[in-house]
């Protein structure tokens, strides 16, 4: 689609399905939030305030009300699920990302018009905060605040209750996808007794276990009948598990687990 044609779609689309569906006293908000970090290149928080809004004061103050005002961002998920582009044939690429002391497990819907749509953004403090004496002061407050949360809900549980969420939200499972990294039998055990379609990469050396009967992930085109899980099970390949064929759900494991 030529860029002029994104442009104008965009447009239509603020104007006709976002704004009117936003409450009217967060229009104004919404008009900031657009100006300053959707329709422009993203630098940083306060960085594309500055460019938005001429007073350094005001845009800092704007920038605060904006990312602190829960009930808005609320609302613009509400109305991103009315628009329907999640639908339980959609495939949702799930990975986290770090920045800044911070981690946010995204998940993002994939399309054939461009790029795929953010649909699930939840944020929790990351496992790569430096614990030494010298370390900056907001890392280290950050540690401290994550050593507090942890001891409410582990990390794995975070973006389970995230995944959770969206299927509450939307009323049905998508069919999910992870990076390398996700093998978690937690995350198994939970999304398999949803009845969840999924698909993990898997890293090398480990073993696909499924009602104690385990294969190691080094077999082209390999297929466990017991469980439906399918795919290319060689280091770095897919693992698909199909709700309408698996029994108790998959386990991933190490090499010498």
């Amino acid at each position: 689609m030529p860029s002029p044609d994104i442009v104008r779609t965009v447009r239509e689309q603020i104007q006709h399905k976002l704004v009117p569906a936003t409450n009217h006293y967060w229009r104004s908000q919404l008009q900031f939030g657009l100006q300053a970090y959707g329709l422009r290149p993203f630098h940083s928080v306060n960085s594309n305030a500055r460019q938005t809004v001429v007073n350094t004061h005001t845009a800092a103050r704007k920038q605060e009300r904006l990312f602190h005002n829960c009930g808005f961002a609320e609302q613009i998920g509400t109305i991103f699920d009315a628009l329907g582009l999640v639908r339980p044939g959609s495939y949702v690429n799930c990975d986290h990302s770090d920045m800044n002391g911070l981690t946010a497990f995204v998940g993002a819907v994939q399309t054939r018009n461009g790029r795929a749509l953010p649909c699930l953004i939840e944020a929790t403090y990351s496992d790569r905060l430096p614990s030494t004496p010298d370390a900056p002061k907001r890392k280290s407050a950050l540690r401290k605040a994550r050593t507090e949360s942890r001891r409410i809900q582990s990390f794995t549980g975070h973006y389970i209750d995230a995944l959770q969420g969206l299927h509450d939200r939307l009323g049905f499972w998508p069919k999910l996808v992870f990076d390398r990294g996700f093998g978690n039998e937690s995350l198994v055990t939970h999304l398999a007794a949803e009845g969840a379609t999924f698909y993990i990469r898997l890293k090398g050396g480990r073993y696909v276990s499924c009602d104690g009967e385990r294969t190691e992930a080094d077999a082209q085109h390999d297929y466990l009948p017991e469980c439906g899980a399918f795919g290319h099970l060689r280091a770095g390949r897919d693992i698909h598990r199909d709700p309408g064929r698996c029994g108790s759900g998959l386990n991933l494991q190490h090499r010498d687990g």
